[in-house]
């Protein structure tokens, strides 16, 4: 099961993934906000709060992950993942320096340090502005 999280920012996408997680409602969803951020801003930021296990996501699930993450590849710039498994937050830690922006791995203890985190303002560049594009 897939929702959208509330209270951060309009460039934030936000959502909680726990149970299956499913093709159909991952692109109702998760895909649709992406598309909708990426049509008002140059840059996006991105927090998962991963409450069931990578292995949990159906296969056309994790197909469409990928198609969004690498449809919108120049335009992360914060991205956390928040989990307890260990192997998931090393995996996300290992992506920061093959994506612009940054990805970083939280706890779920810690996941009101990582909602501070995606939504402090974007990272300085020309391209990554807080305003929404014109």
């Amino acid at each position: 099961m897939v929702e959208l999280l509330e209270n951060f920012p309009s460039y934030v996408v936000a959502y909680k993934a726990s149970g299956i997680v499913d093709a159909d409602e991952y692109e109702k969803i998760v895909m649709k906000r992406v598309d909708e951020v990426a049509q008002k801003y140059d840059a996006i930021n991105l927090i998962v709060r991963l409450e069931t296990g990578m292995q949990n996501y159906t296969l056309n699930a994790l197909l469409d992950y990928l198609k969004i993450s690498f449809k919108h590849i120049r335009r992360w710039n914060r991205m956390a993942i928040v989990s307890d498994q260990k192997t998931v937050r090393l995996f996300y830690d290992a992506l920061s320096p093959l994506v612009p922006g940054k990805v970083q791995g939280f706890t779920l203890d810690d996941y009101d340090k990582a909602a501070a985190w995606v939504s402090e303002p974007f990272l300085t560049d020309e391209n990554r502005m807080n305003s929404p594009k014109p």
